[in-house]
């Protein structure tokens, strides 16, 4: 995946639903591997991914780790949401939002 920053987040887990806390990586603001919680503010100044300012942000995201309660370790895509250069959510992904279309690890929502 390159340089990306990890934000922890509870999220539930595609094969048994259990909602655990996991690291999940993604490229966007100065991905120089900084770890976020839900609620943090972006980091922006250096292998800067996207632009500091916009309004809302989906970004693509990846769960590292397994899961805890069943071990699962198969793609877990998830989005996280940023609004206003903050973390605000992370979810699973729903397949709404193509990235690939986009050719872009993120796509700004509303400017």
């Amino acid at each position: 995946m390159g340089a990306f920053n990890v934000v922890h987040a509870d999220v539930a887990c595609p094969r048994c639903q259990t909602v655990s806390r996991v690291g999940v990586q993604f490229k966007y603001g100065a991905t120089r591997q900084f770890d976020y919680s839900v609620g943090d503010a972006l980091k922006w100044g250096g292998n800067d991914i996207g632009m500091a300012g916009h309004h809302r942000v989906v970004t693509e995201g990846i769960v590292g780790d397994d899961c805890p309660s069943c071990g699962f370790d198969d793609d877990w895509d998830v989005y996280v949401q940023v609004q206003d250069d903050k973390i605000v959510g992370v979810e699973p992904a729903t397949g709404i939002h193509d990235f690939a279309a986009a050719r872009s690890t993120f796509i700004v929502l509303d400017a």
